[in-house]
C-alpha cells in the first residue's frame, strides 16, 4: 500500500464491512458502540500511528457533533493524516450535518463552523446522486375515521402534559396506519413500525432485506432510522400508503424537505 501504511483501523455500524486489504493482514473492525469503551480507547490510541489507515463507514448517527462517540473518533483520527470517509448520504437530515464529515476530515480546520457549500469544493470529496423518489398510493379515508382521529388528537393534547410533544405526530400516525390495512394487499409487501398487524408480509424497520421492494405503511418518525431503511433496500423510489388526514400530509412534506436537502448538496457537490 502507498503512504507506509502498516495497520487499517475500520470503524463502522452495526454491519462490518468487507474489504480486500491485499498483503496486509493486520486490520481491525471496531464497531459504533465500541467506539467509547474504555477497553478499546486507550489501548487504540497507543497503537494509532503515522503508519496507520483509519476508514470510517457509516459513522454519520445523530446530528449532535458534540457526541461522545464523534468525539472519541476524533481521537484516534488525530493520531494519523490517513483517512477514508464512507456514508451512504451526506446528512442525515438537513445540510449542516455535512459537517460531521468534514469534521472527521480536518477537526481543527472546521470547529464550530457552520456549513457553506464551497467546502464541497476544499476536501477530496466525491458523491454519488442517491436520489429517492417519492409515490404516494392514497388510501380512501372514511368519515368514521376523520371523526376517530380528531378525537384521539384532542386526547393527546388534553394529556400532553410535561411528556414529549413529539409523541403526538407518533402516535397520530400509528392511528392513520391502522386505517390503511385495508388497503394491504397479500402479494406486496410493507413496512410498519411494528407488528401490531400480524401479518407475514408486514415487516418492521429492523427485519427489511435488501433490494426488496417494500411500501411504507408507517413513515419512521427517526430520520436515521428512515435513511437505514433506504441503505438497506437500495431503493430509488419510497412508495408510501397516505391517507387524508393531516399527519400523512405532514410526513410527506418531511420527506420532501429531506429530498429538497439533498438535491441541494448533489447540484453543488462533485458527483461521479
Amino acid at each position: 500500500m502507498n503512504h507506509d501504511i502498516r495497520q487499517v483501523k475500520v470503524f463502522y455500524f452495526k454491519r462490518p464491512p468487507q474489504y480486500d486489504f491485499g498483503g496486509l493482514d493486520k486490520a481491525e473492525y471496531i464497531e459504533w458502540s465500541d467506539i467509547i469503551m474504555y477497553k478499546f480507547f486507550y489501548r487504540l490510541l497507543e497503537e494509532i500511528d503515522k503508519h496507520t489507515l483509519i476508514i470510517l463507514e457509516e459513522l454519520m448517527r445523530t446530528q449532535n457533533r458534540s457526541d461522545l462517540t464523534y468525539n472519541c473518533a476524533h481521537h484516534y483520527l488525530n493520531q494519523t493524516p490517513h483517512r477514508i470517509i464512507f456514508e451512504y448520504f451526506p446528512i442525515i437530515e438537513q445540510q449542516e450535518d455535512f459537517m460531521i464529515l468534514l469534521n472527521f476530515e480536518n477537526k481543527d480546520k472546521y470547529r464550530g463552523k457552520g456549513f457553506q457549500y464551497e467546502y464541497l469544493k476544499e476536501e477530496d470529496i466525491k458523491m454519488i446522486s442517491r436520489k429517492v423518489e417519492l409515490e404516494v398510493i392514497d388510501v380512501e379515508t372514511a368519515a368514521k375515521e376523520i371523526e376517530l382521529y380528531e378525537k384521539k388528537k384532542e386526547n393527546l393534547f388534553a394529556n400532553l402534559g410535561n411528556k414529549d410533544p413529539d409523541i403526538i405526530p407518533r402516535n397520530l400516525q400509528l392511528l392513520a396506519g391502522d386505517f390503511k390495512k385495508k388497503a394491504l394487499k397479500p402479494h406486496e409487501l410493507y413496512v410498519a413500525r411494528n407488528k401490531r398487524f400480524k401479518l407475514p408480509n408486514v415487516f418492521t424497520y429492523k427485519e427489511v432485506n435488501k433490494e426488496e421492494d417494500y411500501i411504507i405503511v408507517d413513515m419512521h418518525y427517526r430520520r436515521i432510522n428512515l435513511n437505514d431503511f433506504l441503505k438497506e433496500t437500495q431503493v430509488n423510489k419510497l412508495r408510501y400508503l397516505a391517507t387524508a388526514l393531516p399527519i400523512d400530509k405532514f410526513y410527506i412534506s418531511e420527506f420532501n424537505n429531506w429530498n429538497k436537502n439533498l438535491e441541494d448538496i448533489y447540484a453543488k457537490a462533485n458527483l461521479y
